[in-house]
């Protein structure tokens, strides 16, 4: 079973939102470089991590690639994984391993000019899992954007990074909707789906777009 992670929550009632369709993962999006509206504020993802029961994960996703900062943010809002989805490197993925009590996903970005990570993507995403990454995300970025550019990734491109850090999990990102979910997770078969703009209006939880993006991954329920 493909597992569902979605981001945009602003407000208690998308945790509950979200809770109630049974999605595994729910990412807060906090303090990123990008402006988003559902852009949290660590006393805003504070309080609404504190929400999420257990057996659903809890991912605190940032774009700060400061290593005490990092820790400190994880420190202060006690996710269950820190989703890195800015540019760090391999060697600050190592230490964050040795500083984090808590999971860590590494975003690879996808642009005009192919793998920003590296030129080699199946080698680059082992090498982030080798140094402690627990899963690798892929997502797509344009000029101003590292993320909700409505863009895909290409699917030949993350079935070779899957293969290459097997067994550790692959979360695909990237313009994924509820009319093309199905072939990609046919074409890539991913651990996990990510989806945001998919999901939102103007940046907010859309509660008809998450019932038909679940209900496209899951078609069953």
């Amino acid at each position: 079973m493909t597992r569902i992670m979605l981001c945009g929550s602003c407000e208690p009632s998308d945790i509950d939102l979200l809770v109630e369709e049974r999605v595994h993962g729910i990412g807060l999006i906090t303090e990123v470089r990008q402006e988003l509206a559902c852009r949290l504020s660590l006393e805003e993802a504070r309080s609404l991590r504190r929400l999420i029961p257990p057996l659903v994960t809890s991912i605190l996703i940032i774009t700060e690639e400061q290593t005490e900062r990092i820790v400190s943010m994880a420190e202060e809002i006690q996710p269950d994984v820190v989703q890195l989805h800015g540019f760090n490197s391999t060697e600050q993925v190592a230490l964050l391993k040795r500083k984090l009590q808590t999971g860590i996903i590494k975003t690879l970005h996808w642009g005009e000019n192919g793998l920003a990570e590296g030129a080699d993507p199946g080698r680059c995403a082992r090498e982030y899992v080798e140094k402690g990454a627990d899963a690798v995300l892929l997502d797509t970025m344009t000029a101003g954007k590292v993320g909700s550019t409505g863009l895909q990734f290409p699917p030949e491109i993350a079935r070779q990074i899957r293969e290459a850090i097997r067994p550790a999990p692959l979360i695909l990102a990237g313009g994924l909707n509820a009319e093309n979910v199905k072939n990609a997770i046919a074409a890539v078969q991913p651990f996990a789906v990510d989806a945001f703009s998919a999901v939102t209006t103007k940046g907010r939880l859309e509660r008809k777009k998450v019932r038909t993006f679940i209900r496209a991954v899951r078609p069953g329920l």
